[in-house]
């Protein structure tokens, strides 16, 4: 009793000791992700912000932190050593505080933080010293006070809602140890590839080694690893381990889209005034916003709101479990080129939520470089391509996407937007600036291409078929086809009979047939509430009702869509493109749901519109327009928006119990995989403290499950020879050594190996082995069939590491 209770304990504080180095990680982040950005931000005063709020000074410095830290990072790394960007962080860090201090202690002056900090102390602060009424700080009379309170409320509440999103995130992806358990989220699917990029960056610098692959030498990593540079950057500076680091840049990445969205809501969509309304003239908004209780709450409150909203992938799920068919792990998973929720996306994929923020960066300073003079112009310019540049770094999905949404956007601006051509230019040259910065990157993707393991999609795991399908070691014209989405699975159709006769006679006409047949279906209810915000913006342009903000946001939705929709990944069968795509459509649809929020998207016609001024002019009061009531249009929608609520909260509970209920359900691909799990993490801990971090390890890659083989690939922290089936040569390195490698792993783990006796290879055929693949050390658990049979390696090689579960043996060549 007393034994089990101390084994509780032990897994509990095991668990504890990962939360606090996720929080460890967050903060180390701030040094990463926000101070750059400040610094830059206030040494050249970008679009005057120095006499900008504290809330939207924090929300510039983190949205240029992502922009120019990310790209400067790469290259620093690159021609330096990451130690190198450690230090440029520091310096940063050590720059912002002393701006903040400067700012609170100059004679006669204030800045923005210094005023929030006091005026909650001292409610009659004012500060006199800025003039510029672009600061709702700034104060002329007595109501002042009032504004200070409303501020300070609206900072604690942006306080408070950062805070419950870095608890949701660890909460969400720590492992917790129970005992002699470990349970994982179901984002270890992704998480263990991550993972193991950041360790391989902290291990072997700037560019990586590939770590799942070691063909005799270091196979140098090709493909987009910008995010996993920062982290390890993160995870050096804050003390934490790789994992830890890694669930901590999931809260960064939601801290990087939420300060894009409360620049967006500001200077793309327009100031809000007290009364509510917009700078940008759409014309029934300040009725609509009257009528709601919505309308009370900061822009950016709703457009955080928003984001927890998702399709109606609720349905489907239902459906499947009335039918009595398994459920996912993810709900997403029911589609085959799903539209992820953005709480999914930054749970699973923060780099490319990431490479998003750089893209929508680069665009809003393009778009806010129209008035400015001279070298400011230019200087937006500048920071543009940079931001352009970390994108591609980021996630080259999402940046080679937004680049043709970039090039719709242009050509409709040059023939109907007169008022934008002039930011065109500006465009272009942040396209120059993007291909300079990129020239080192790029040439690593020129040298000795990558293999790419064709077969992952059928031979390996699900997230393996994704990775690869994200290698950019290919040539670009080999990464993207033409091909209609398919969000509905076609297998559903199979049945009728002239699709299957269509399928023998004309395969590529039946697929683009079936995908356009079951398209609209699909949309409808992947993007549910979304969708139908941008019919209704649509609907609100053609009888223009949108001001420039909301037309240029309906056509980058739009073309993002339409990107999405009909360019596909052909690397392998999955559609990774598609799936990261389609965010820069989700975003600006976003942004109009927002706008449907407030009002902005009412359609009335122009009889009502001319009868509601002529009441207007005998009452003397605003009337509210008939559209601009709750109709059944606006119920249906809300029905949605509510849905896709429900949907986001059973995705984020399901994410999380998935694989303990399969566990408890005694599912074959995942029994014993908490034991498993745990068994690993005491033995790779162990490990730590008698393998050198530079050591070449191998374990075993066949499992009944792949849950198992990731969490070998998470935790081990070292170089592996062949970390998966298929040697993880998507991400670098030969193929062709690949088959050897994969074959001598066989020999090592089969109980039945050994060319001169029946059972598995002894000590000394283990190290002749050891030698061909390259190998250092080998882990074996008490779950591979090598492990029962007394005679083989496993109990004559000496033991670095020796538990019940698991022995880490060294199987290099004796010292003579």
């Amino acid at each position: 009793m007393v034994c089990g209770g101390l084994t509780d304990l032990a897994g509990i504080g095991l668990t504890g000791g990962d939360v606090l180095g996720c929080l460890r990680g967050v903060v180390a982040f701030a040094a990463v992700l926000l101070a750059p950005g400040y610094c830059l931000a206030w040494a050249c005063n970008l679009l005057g912000f120095r006499k900008r709020a504290a809330g939207e000074r924090l929300a510039w410095g983190v949205a240029l932190s992502f922009a120019a830290m990310t790209i400067l990072a790469i290259l620093l790394g690159k021609y330096n050593s990451l130690t190198a960007v450690c230090w440029l962080a520091g310096i940063c860090s050590a720059a912002f505080l002393a701006i903040l201090a400067w700012e609170a202690r100059r004679p006669g002056g204030c800045g923005p933080f210094a005023r929030a900090v006091f005026s909650k102390a001292y409610p009659k602060f004012v500060c006199h010293s800025e003039r510029s009424e672009e600061s709702p700080h700034f104060v002329r009379s007595g109501n002042g006070v009032q504004q200070q309170a409303s501020s300070s409320k609206s900072g604690l509440l942006f306080a408070g809602i950062a805070a419950l999103w870095v608890l949701f995130v660890v909460g969400e992806l720590v492992d917790i140890g129970v005992g002699s358990r470990l349970f994982l989220s179901v984002t270890v699917f992704d998480h263990a590839l991550r993972t193991a990029f950041v360790d391989a960056v902290l291990r072997t610098g700037v560019p990586p080694a590939n770590p799942l692959y070691w063909p005799g030498h270091p196979a140098a990593m090709r493909y987009y690893y910008f995010w996993y540079v920062l982290v390890a950057a993160a995870a050096k500076l804050a003390g934490a381990t790789a994992r830890q680091a890694m669930i901590a840049s999931v809260a960064w990445a939601g801290f990087g889209l939420a300060a894009t969205l409360e620049l967006y809501c500001k200077h793309f969509l327009g100031i809000r005034t007290a009364t509510n309304q917009s700078t940008q003239p759409e014309p029934c908004q300040s009725r609509l916003a009257k009528t709601r209780w919505m309308g009370s709450l900061p822009r950016l409150a709703v457009a955080l709101g928003l984001l927890a909203v998702t399709g109606l992938d609720i349905l489907p799920t239902i459906a499947l479990a009335l039918l009595g068919m398994p459920t996912n792990g993810d709900m997403e998973w029911w589609a085959s080129d799903q539209v992820t929720s953005w709480v999914d996306s930054m749970l699973w994929v923060p780099h490319h939520v990431a490479g998003l923020v750089c893209c929508l960066v680069g665009f809003l300073l393009v778009w806010m470089s129209k008035g400015q003079g001279g070298w400011r112009r230019w200087l937006c310019a500048v920071l543009a391509g940079l931001a352009f540049a970390s994108a591609f770094g980021l996630s080259t999905w999402v940046a080679i996407a937004f680049a043709l949404v970039m090039a719709v956007w242009g050509i409709l601006a040059l023939v109907w937007e007169r008022d934008s051509r002039g930011r065109v230019a500006v465009l272009l040259v942040a396209g120059a600036v993007a291909a300079l910065a990129l020239l080192p990157y790029l040439g690593e993707l020129r040298a000795e291409a990558s293999g790419v393991d064709r077969g992952a999609s059928a031979g390996a795991s699900r997230e393996s078929a994704q990775v690869a399908g994200g290698s950019v070691a290919e040539s670009a014209s080999h990464l993207l086809r033409f091909g209609v989405r398919h969000v509905i699975p076609a297998e559903s159709l199979q049945g009728v009979g002239w699709i299957a006769r269509l399928a023998k006679t004309h395969p590529a006409l039946q697929d683009a047939g079936v995908g356009l047949l079951l398209l609209l279906p699909g949309y409808i209810v992947e993007l549910g509430f979304y969708g139908f915000v941008l019919v209704s913006a649509l609907w609100a342009m053609r009888r223009r009702r949108l001001g420039e903000a909301g037309r240029a946001s309906v056509v980058l939705a739009c073309a993002g869509l339409a990107v999405a929709t009909f360019l596909r990944s052909s690397i392998v069968e999955n559609n990774d493109f598609g799936m990261r795509s389609i965010l820069i459509a989700q975003f600006f649809m976003l942004l109009l749901a927002v706008l449907w929020w407030e009002g902005g998207l009412c359609a009335t016609n122009e009889s009502d519109r001319s009868k509601l001024e002529l009441t207007e002019a005998a009452t003397g009061s605003v009337v509210a327009e008939p559209r601009a009531q709750k109709s059944w249009s606006t119920w249906a929608m809300l029905a949605m928006a509510g849905l896709g609520l429900v949907g986001t909260v059973y995705q984020a509970v399901t994410l999380r119990v998935y694989l303990p209920v399969e566990q408890s359900l005694g599912r074959a691909e995942q029994s014993g995989l908490a034991e498993w799990a745990m068994a690993l993490r005491r033995g790779f801990d162990a490990m730590d403290s008698r393998v050198g971090r530079n050591a070449v390890v191998q374990y075993n890659t066949t499992h009944p499950g792949e849950y198992f083989n990731l969490v070998q690939v998470m935790q081990v922290g070292r170089q592996v020879a062949s970390g998966q089936p298929g040697c993880g040569v998507a991400f670098g390195g030969e193929v062709g050594a690949c088959k050897g490698g994969e074959e001598g792993v066989a020999r090592l783990f089969s109980p039945d190996s050994s060319p001169t006796s029946q059972g598995a290879l002894t000590a000394t055929e283990a190290r002749e082995e050891c030698s061909r693949l390259g190998v250092d050390d080998l882990v074996a658990t008490r779950w591979d069939g090598v492990w029962r049979d007394e005679q083989s390696w496993v109990w004559t090689l000496p033991a670095l590491v020796a538990s019940n579960d698991l022995r880490v043996l060294d199987c290099s060549a004796p010292t003579r």
